[in-house]
């Protein structure tokens, strides 16, 4: 059977009627005709030139002979440029240091020897090894992929995995599984790197990326188990190789617990870090104009990258006011269509959709409210099909708005039947490092750890950092001297999500 896909999965669907899809009213600025709306005559005398002393929040700028800026203003304007430059690189190229950061983590810590080699968290994931927003109560299995090393690159999965590849900008290039061309039948994928020439074999499900890095990921259920048993179940049914060599040695590695740290910098550093991203990928994965701002800043393909003192100390605070703005970005955003029910604080992690685009324009916001937060790309990670794939929502505020606070105590009531195919599940998280919260005990709770449910089937779940009497298997432990925020996570998400039928309520703070 012939299994050839020659182009990525298109995301996008559009509604024919105008009763499902509202039209917009024109505004007056589509509609104007300059030939009607020019307005009055104007002579030269009639432009207004900014003052030659302009106050700004970095200082009061000067310039001679009205628009020459003094020496010291220049060094001034310079200084505060570069910062926003540098700033807003951070912001838009943290999907690329994301994944990048991934990848070298798991070469470094875990190991690794070639892309052949795959991890498993074979006794869940904790707190040692940060990712984002991972979860502790699946069995994930992970390849770091290299196109420039390798070439053509298989990767031959077993049946039953649910999963999904991103390239080098961590964005989505196929998911593995029910939801992929496998349809949860296994199979072999083949990716090939930018620019490849070469035939392409038949029986494969093919893939053109972008850039050289990929990482895949998938998920394991009971099949799998855990422990020893996953490491051998993964060794023996996932397998990396070149197409050039067919399958070759490689290991499987239970990285539960060895640690690792996944993050890119939140420092100066990281942009040592960009560099060398922008040195190893093709030029032409990343916008042109995103590229320019970087060489202003001495970040250009094919030339050193060598800093100054100056420089060095406008990174570092580029860095910092980077990370102020993703916090904010993800937990106080201001878009209007951030809440998943109007009246709850539960917001979404993905606003509109997975390719973080809106209206024709790219959702910058949006898609930083993911990536800081978050690690893959799939669009069946936002589920509209009931039963499938997976959804998410977060919550970072109790019923009165205020943040969530380790050192108090805080009660969750989820409704009964929770509308899911598979399982449900709520996890705590460190607000700093967007990862599993590290409080020494118990931070998830869900359908598969067997909560006490109330007569009505609701289950109450308390926070706290000391456990309340009589209800250990539905405590989460928090940290009394950080903040917390939660993932409730839907495996299969039902129609009473899909259409907020079901209303999860806010967390109640317990006095």
């Amino acid at each position: 059977m012939k299994m050839k896909i020659l182009s990525m999965l298109a995301i996008a669907g559009f509604l024919a009627t105008s009763v499902a899809v509202p039209i917009r009213a024109e505004t007056a600025a589509q509609t104007q005709n300059l030939f009607e709306t020019a307005g009055q005559k104007e002579i030269a005398s009639d432009f207004a030139p900014a003052p030659d002393k302009i106050k700004t929040e970095f200082g009061t700028l000067t310039f001679e002979g009205g628009a020459f800026p003094t020496e010291e203003s220049t060094a001034e304007i310079y200084d505060e440029l570069d910062l926003q430059r540098a700033t807003q690189a951070y912001m838009d190229f943290f999907p690329a240091l994301s994944l990048y950061s991934i990848i070298k983590s798991q070469i470094r810590d875990f190991g690794f020897k070639t892309a052949s080699d795959v991890g498993v968290m074979a006794d869940f994931m904790k707190p040692s090894e940060n990712y984002l927003t991972g979860n502790d109560i699946t069995v994930y299995a992970f390849a770091s992929i290299d196109l420039k090393v390798d070439g053509p690159t298989v990767v031959e999965i077993p049946p039953g995995m649910y999963g999904n590849a991103n390239d080098a900008n961590f964005k989505y290039l196929t998911d593995f599984g029910p939801t992929g061309p496998d349809k949860g039948k296994g199979g072999k994928y083949l990716f090939l790197p930018p620019g490849y020439k070469g035939k392409e074999p038949k029986d494969y499900f093919i893939f053109r990326s972008p850039g050289y890095r990929i990482w895949a990921m998938m998920r394991g259920f009971g099949e799998v188990g855990n422990g020893d048993q996953a490491v051998a179940w993964f060794k023996e049914r996932l397998k990396v190789y070149p197409l050039s060599s067919g399958p070759r040695e490689h290991t499987a590695t239970n990285c539960s617990g060895i640690g690792a740290n996944t993050l890119p910098p939140e420092d100066g550093s990281v942009f040592t870090m960009l560099n060398e991203i922008i040195q190893y990928e093709p030029t032409e994965l990343f916008d042109k104009e995103l590229l320019g701002r970087l060489a202003t800043l001495g970040i250009e393909k094919g030339n050193p990258f060598e800093p100054d003192e100056r420089m060095k100390k406008i990174f570092d605070q580029a860095a910092k006011q980077g990370v102020a703005m993703s916090r904010a970005i993800v937990y106080a955003s201001r878009d209007p269509e951030i809440k998943y029910w109007p009246n709850r604080h539960w917001e979404k992690m993905f606003i509109r959709n997975t390719t973080f685009m809106n209206d024709g324009h790219s959702d910058i916001d949006a898609r930083t409210l993911w990536h800081y937060q978050a690690i893959c790309v799939s669009p069946n990670l936002l589920s509209t099909t009931p039963g499938v794939g997976t959804a998410y929502l977060t919550a970072f505020r109790d019923k009165e708005g205020a943040y969530l606070l380790g050192g108090k105590n805080y009660r969750l009531r989820v409704p009964a039947k929770p509308p899911v195919k598979r399982f449900w599940a709520v996890t705590a998280y460190d607000p700093m490092s967007r990862s599993l919260l590290d409080s020494g005990g118990n931070i998830t709770i869900g359908g598969m750890s067997d909560p006490e449910t109330n007569a009505d089937g609701s289950v109450d779940i308390y926070f706290g950092s000391k456990m309340p009497e009589g209800k250990e298997k539905n405590w989460i432990k928090t940290d009394p001297k950080k903040g917390f925020f939660v993932v409730f996570r839907f495996y299969g998400p039902l129609d009473g999500y899909i259409n907020k039928s079901w209303v999860l309520n806010d967390f109640e703070l317990v006095k």
